[in-house]
């Protein structure tokens, strides 16, 4: 007889037990099948494949809570990390809960609907869509969010529907003596010929700790069109966990930009799953850590239908004793002909105690492809800095402009002007920051 696995509690297990009074009534199927699949999920360790590089044991030892308010924070605080190309068309979450004051949508034209989950609860496409597009197998993350979850995002285009501006997704965490965990949602559903730009920001207001589970629903349909901005500016004491997932149908289009500059530990898991032929996607990212942050990037591009093109571009910087995960994976299962598939993940290393593990994958199950994958980790080109030098720059700032431009590559195709501006000065600040190694004891 099999023995039946024995699932260890964890402190994700144990906040379960307390859930959040808001909504209870109104997600309780979500809840019931989340609480299932919750207790019988093991919290992963680093003996199982996908996570042996990441360390949990900072999340392990933390005494999270339950956030029983918003935390301190003035208007400042908040209204300086607004974009002006979203005047009309921006929702704030704090710690996880809607926020109408800072909050400002009805500015996206017709046939554009923008606001929180819990006032669409009765809509069609949020019965039909929410927690059903989530597909992460035996994650204890994803499982957590659903059963804890108190109110996200709902955006929804019509047939033919064009955003008159790029929709801001704020969300911001605040200080507090103890640590506490958020669960941030989103669904989007982009109906045929429908385009829209999303930019969402994760931002935390202290340097306190905290734990973040955002999980993100996108369903693209036929000739739709997304373009989705994810910057990770957390608080460099908090943890940061998530899970977008989008699915694009026939002739459909999605790309994602991730950004990661912030949280002591940060696991992203970006998944595109092709539902058709004739579709074009991308999974670009950029990551810039320092001090002992760990930044960890699994993401999955599933091609199960003839004729796509896939891209990703993920570059890593890294400084300190910061350590970098990639795990890429490109998946084309049989049958799938004549997709075009590219990903490569290039790092550098800025001081000897950084850490990168990288690990591109193929699994390719059809014989008329054209895919490709690599990767690379090294350092500044002793060549290139001293031709720099050569033309009259310090050592410091031949660095800095070499590191400067190997990172700026995978924002170029950000669209949004302010956003645009605020990621390279982001870049900016990183590598003057760091153009000197940090050697450490």
């Amino acid at each position: 007889m099999a023995q039946s696995t024995r699932i260890e509690p964890s402190i994700l297990h144990k906040l379960a037990k307390h859930l959040p009074e808001n909504g209870s009534d109104r997600w309780a199927a979500i809840r019931q099948k989340s609480m299932q699949q919750l207790n019988s999920t093991q919290f992963p360790h680093k003996k199982i494949e996908e996570w042996r590089f990441t360390d949990l044991r900072p999340i392990r030892r933390t005494e999270f809570s339950h956030i029983n308010d918003a935390g301190t924070y003035k208007a400042s605080d908040i209204e300086k990390y607004f974009i002006p190309e979203s005047d009309r068309s921006r929702l704030v979450f704090i710690n996880g809960r809607y926020n109408e004051t800072y909050s400002s949508i009805g500015g996206l034209g017709k046939g554009v609907t923008v606001g929180n989950l819990s006032a669409f609860s009765d809509d069609e496409y949020v019965k039909k869509y929410l927690n059903n597009l989530v597909n992460y197998e035996d994650d204890v993350f994803t499982h957590y969010n659903g059963l804890m979850f108190e109110d996200g995002v709902y955006i929804h285009l019509e047939e033919g529907a064009k955003a008159e501006a790029p929709i801001q997704v704020l969300n911001l965490y605040t200080g507090s003596e103890k640590p506490f965990i958020a669960n941030p949602r989103m669904l989007v559903v982009a109906e045929e010929d429908a385009d829209v730009t999303i930019i969402e920001d994760h931002i935390g207001l202290a340097d306190n700790t905290y734990m973040t589970i955002p999980v993100c629903e996108v369903k693209v349909k036929q000739r739709a069109h997304i373009h989705h901005v994810r910057i990770q500016r957390d608080s460099e004491n908090a943890f940061h966990v998530s899970r977008p997932i989008a699915y694009v149908e026939k002739n459909s289009e999605y790309h994602s930009y991730t950004i990661t500059l912030g949280a002591k530990l940060s696991r992203n898991e970006p998944r595109v799953v092709q539902e058709d032929e004739e579709v074009d996607f991308t999974l670009d990212g950029l990551v810039l850590i320092d001090g002992e942050q760990v930044a960890d990037t699994h993401s999955v591009m599933d091609h199960r239908f003839s004729h796509a093109e896939s891209h990703q571009l993920h570059k890593v910087v890294v400084n300190g004793k910061a350590h970098s995960i990639f795990n890429g994976k490109i998946f084309v299962q049989r049958d799938a002909q004549k997709i075009d598939s590219f990903q490569e993940n290039r790092n550098l290393l800025l001081s000897i105690d950084g850490l990168v593990n990288t690990k591109p994958q193929l699994e390719i199950f059809a014989d008329d492809v054209l895919c490709s994958h690599g990767a690379t980790v090294g350092q500044l080109d002793p060549e290139e800095v001293f031709y720099l030098q050569s033309r009259g720059m310090t050592e410091e700032k031949a660095k800095e402009v070499l590191t400067y431009a190997f990172a700026l590559e995978t924002i170029e195709n950000v669209k949004v002007e302010s956003v645009h501006k605020l990621l390279i000065d982001e870049v900016y600040r990183y590598t003057k920051a760091n153009s000197k190694p940090k050697v450490t004891a």
